[in-house]
């Protein structure tokens, strides 16, 4: 169905953040780009919100598995209000609406185009920087938990890295669904993984182990949703009940100070845990990789329909996500910058 609008739409001169060449958060600069008028199944949007993601970071290193030529402009997930639409796009997408999409890349930018089948509608009451939480961050909880582990009411759940993006979000929707969550995190954040519902332990100088067997009256956890890999990988699995699932889903322990170097990347490759079909079979546990760009691609269906409920969940009022910060565009550099250091609590985003 042709629009009558989308013959009319000229090209828009737009700021857009770019990763010159490989390397750290000072590669990121402010270039004009030109934008072309949507092609055929495309929308073009102006950028409300754009979250910052670890992948953005190995985007920029140039270790992110993805073709992209140089330069580049890094951004996950994006908010936007619709400026133009294509040829062949349905009716349900007007200017002036509001989507939400996963875009893996290109979207620290005012205007950028998107496959219309990608998007999922926004209400214009809800705070796009909360929305744009949901696409990467509580998209990729919510089909760990429910999707990947199938956890259900009543069931244990370990996360990594509690008081960030993904951890704030699993902290979020356990406690609306029922579910035991315990996060590791520095002291500093226990505080936040409480206000959550969730229960803290400290990495760094509780027992881990001991505190989980206590916590699960020695029975281990449902499920262990590890973003730090390497050596944790091996301990997240002795956590794990029988029947239990070890979701695997990033590799924080090769970043350091927001870079990903290769002598912290090779120790951590070679700790990780081996599996093999016979472990797997007389533990009576599971292991499973996480990646939400595949999930996407492959599960479309999946992608929009959870994406949708949870848009619902938060215009209901049931989810508010952890906004760390609002930066402006121009920033991108240290907003990348401060989530490489780990110095922030819940989600980074770029207006």
């Amino acid at each position: 169905m042709d629009h009558p609008h989308h013959a009319s739409a000229a090209p828009v001169s737009c700021k857009h953040v770019q990763a010159l060449r490989r390397g750290g958060p000072e590669r990121l600069q402010v270039q004009d780009v030109t934008v072309a008028p949507p092609g055929t199944g495309e929308i073009r949007v102006r950028m409300l919100a754009a979250g910052v993601a670890f992948a953005d970071l190995m985007i920029r290193e140039g270790v992110y598995p993805i073709q992209l030529p140089w330069p580049r402009t890094p951004g996950y997930d994006i908010v936007g209000e619709i400026d133009a639409v294509g040829p062949d796009v349905p009716d349900t997408w007007q200017p002036g609406m509001r989507v939400a999409a996963l875009t893996v890349h290109g979207s620290y930018a005012e205007y950028r185009l998107l496959p219309a089948a990608q998007c999922v509608a926004v209400p214009e009451h809800v705070d796009p920087a909360q929305a744009v939480a949901l696409v990467l961050n509580y998209l990729t909880a919510w089909q760990m938990l429910f999707q990947v582990a199938h956890l259900e009411r009543g069931h244990t759940v370990l996360i990594h890295a509690a008081a960030g993006g993904v951890g704030t979000a699993v902290l979020e929707l356990g406690r609306h669904f029922g579910l035991q969550v315990i996060g590791l995190c520095s002291a500093a954040k226990h505080d936040r993984v409480r206000s959550l519902g969730g229960i803290p332990i400290d990495y760094r100088h509780e027992q881990v182990s001991e505190r989980v067997s206590a916590l699960t009256e020695g029975r281990g956890v449902d499920a262990v949703l590890d973003a730090v890999g390497g050596r944790e990988t091996r301990r997240s699995w002795q956590l794990l009940a029988p029947t239990g699932t070890l979701v695997c889903y990033g590799a924080l322990s090769v970043a350091s100070k927001g870079r990903v170097r290769l002598h912290t990347a090779l120790p951590a490759v070679l700790g990780a845990a081996r599996f093999s079909a016979l472990r797997l079979f007389s533990e009576v546990k599971a292991v499973a990789g996480y990646n939400v760009d595949v999930w996407r691609r492959h599960r479309p269906e999946a992608y929009r329909s959870d994406l949708a409920r949870l848009v619902d969940l938060l215009a209901e009022g049931v989810l508010d996500p952890v906004i760390a910060d609002r930066l402006p565009l121009a920033e991108a550099a240290v907003a990348q910058e401060r989530l490489g250091a780990g110095r922030s609590e819940g989600k980074l985003v770029l207006i």
